[in-house]
């Protein structure tokens, strides 16, 4: 994941974008949004989105200055 954040962060900053947002799953007690921290990412909004069974899936964006 590291690698593919530093790519996303190269082509960011070649298009002159001053921020790069991303959106993941937030279940399991938010390990994967942890992760993305960890990565100098930080959690801006959380959403859900409703699935055809009609239960949520859980979701969180996550930006970072470029």
């Amino acid at each position: 994941m590291a690698a593919l954040l530093a790519d996303a962060r190269t082509e960011a900053a070649r298009r002159n974008a001053r921020l790069l947002r991303t959106h993941c799953w937030a279940g399991e007690d938010a390990r994967l949004v942890r992760e993305y921290e960890g990565l100098g990412l930080t959690a801006t909004l959380e959403f859900e989105v409703l699935r055809s069974d009609g239960s949520f899936w859980p979701g969180q964006v996550l930006q970072t200055r470029v």
